[in-house]
């Protein structure tokens, strides 16, 4: 009897340590989803800003809208000052950096289109990039060119004839007046006028309130200094800033 016991209970042992090997192991818990490649950590608005052309313009074509056949150069050479010799991609993508720094430590985060001169970026993929990041904001960031004494600050938003972005026309005009407005204050510079323009591939291929800076002439032998001197450029940032807090406010 005493041996039949025994052997009851080494049975019994031997079927629950296979029913405990055999026991699934506990479920581990789910892995927190990786953040998107483009995603900018923080909590202010997103802005994206695009540092107008490149060391090598790209004169193949595309079109300029969506609904548009009509087309041109990807990417356009741009001008070059005439007192420092600096060109304009260069110009663009310095002030780009000053201005990122500058909105970064108001507490905005930065989408940044580029961040070398050694690419190749049209400007249907500029606003691709821009509206992938999930920006709410696209500032696109150029100088001018034209007669040597022209001079001062333009800034460019789509019609409300716009075809593709006309939804879109209110707030750029706003944002690009009170872009305007701000960068004149701040530098003293003159204000040539916030300009409806439907002709810019990377305004019209873009899908949040836009803004085209021209932010001075490289064209004139004074403005062109000022716009490539670090203290000139801190005050223009500034005036943007202070555009983008009136933006978001209201």
């Amino acid at each position: 009897k005493k041996r039949e016991e025994r052997l009851k209970k080494e049975a019994a042992k031997k079927k629950a340590a296979e029913v405990k090997k055999e026991a699934p192991a506990p479920a581990e818990p789910p892995a927190e989803e990786a953040p998107a490649a483009n995603a900018i950590p923080g909590e202010g608005p997103l802005i994206a800003i695009d540092a107008g052309h490149q060391a090598h313009g790209n004169p193949e074509q595309e079109t300029i809208a969506p609904s548009s056949g009509k087309t041109k150069a990807k990417v356009a050479d741009g001008t070059r000052g005439v007192a420092t010799g600096i060109g304009e991609y260069e110009f663009n993508l310095n002030f780009s950096q000053c201005l990122k720094r500058k909105l970064e430590s108001a507490g905005y985060r930065v989408f940044m289109i580029r961040e070398s001169n050694d690419v190749n970026i049209s400007n249907q993929e500029r606003a691709a990039m821009a509206n992938s990041s999930g920006a709410q904001v696209y500032l696109r960031i150029h100088a001018n060119g034209g007669p040597a004494l022209a001079k001062g600050i333009e800034t460019y938003y789509p019609s409300k004839n716009n075809p593709d972005v006309g939804h879109l026309s209110d707030p750029s005009r706003r944002l690009s007046e009170l872009i305007l407005s701000e960068m004149c204050a701040s530098t003293g510079a003159k204000g040539r006028g916030a300009m409806a323009r439907d002709d810019l591939t990377g305004t019209n291929f873009a899908q949040m309130p836009t803004s085209l800076i021209e932010c001075g002439y490289m064209s004139n032998p004074e403005e062109d200094k000022k716009l490539n001197d670090p203290s000139y450029q801190e005050a223009m940032a500034l005036g943007i800033l202070r555009a983008l807090d009136r933006y978001f406010k209201s």
